[in-house]
């Protein structure tokens, strides 16, 4: 996976997928509640075309996650 991200950076963030070097438009936000407390959060960059595949990946951990466009600061609590 790639660099934490950081919203400043937005022209330099790529996808999180394993071998995709396509600009980020999304972020996840997650945490693993067997070794994270609640206010340890990891971020993941996603493309548009790898969103849906590294949400579900986590969801089927049920790692609870939100997901934000990179440019907004406002998670729509996916």
């Amino acid at each position: 996976m790639s660099a934490p991200v950081r919203a400043g950076d937005r022209a330099e963030v790529v996808c999180s997928s394993k071998g995709c070097t396509a600009s980020a438009a999304w972020v996840i936000a997650w945490r693993n509640p067997r070794i994270h407390d609640a206010t340890r959060r990891k971020e993941w960059a996603a493309c548009p075309d790898h969103l849906d595949h590294l949400r579900g990946f986590l969801a089927a951990r049920s790692f609870p996650l939100e997901v934000r466009a990179l440019d907004d600061d406002a998670p729509d609590g996916s």
